[in-house]
C-alpha cells in the first residue's frame, strides 16, 4: 500500500522549497526524540525548516531544522514534515496540513492491515469431519 501519492508529495515538496525559511515547532513525536537525547523538549521552541526533499514512502517529505533564536548553536536536525507544527500564518500552512494528515491516515490503515495480514497469514484450524457424509 502506498502511503503518499508520489505527484502531490513532490509537488508539495517544490513549493515548501520555494518558498524557505519557514517557521516551526515540534510535534508530539519529535518532542520525544528531542526528551530522549536530553535536549530541550519544549513545545515552544521555535525551529526553522531551511532543507526539505521527498525521502519516498518510508519517512515523507523531510526537513532540514535549526535554532534561528540561537545562531551559536550548530546543532542540525532532521524530521518528517508528519512530526512538526508548521506556522499557521504560513501561506502553505493548509497544504502541509492536509498533506499530515493524509500520512497520519494512511500509516494508521498501514500499521492495522500489517496487523490483519498477520492474522491472515496464520493456516486455519479444520474441523475434523465427524460423520461419514449427511445421513450417515
Amino acid at each position: 500500500m502506498r502511503i503518499d501519492d508520489y505527484n502531490v508529495a513532490k509537488a508539495l515538496t517544490q513549493k515548501l522549497k520555494e518558498s524557505l525559511p519557514i517557521k516551526a515547532w515540534a510535534g508530539k513525536e519529535f518532542l520525544k526524540t528531542l526528551k530522549q537525547k536530553g535536549e530541550n523538549a519544549d513545545p515552544d521552541r521555535e525551529f526553522e525548516i531551511d532543507f526539505v526533499d521527498y525521502s519516498g514512502d518510508e519517512g515523507g517529505i523531510m526537513c532540514g531544522l535549526k535554532e534561528p533564536n540561537n545562531p551559536e548553536s550548530k546543532e542540525k536536525y532532521f524530521s518528517s514534515i508528519t512530526h512538526l507544527k508548521i506556522d499557521p500564518n504560513h501561506p502553505l500552512a493548509a497544504e502541509v496540513q492536509a498533506y499530515q494528515r493524509q500520512r497520519i491516515r494512511k500509516l494508521m490503515l498501514q500499521n492495522s492491515r500489517g496487523f490483519k495480514a498477520e492474522i491472515m497469514t496464520l493456516e486455519p484450524t479444520r474441523n475434523k469431519n465427524r460423520g461419514k457424509g449427511f445421513g450417515k
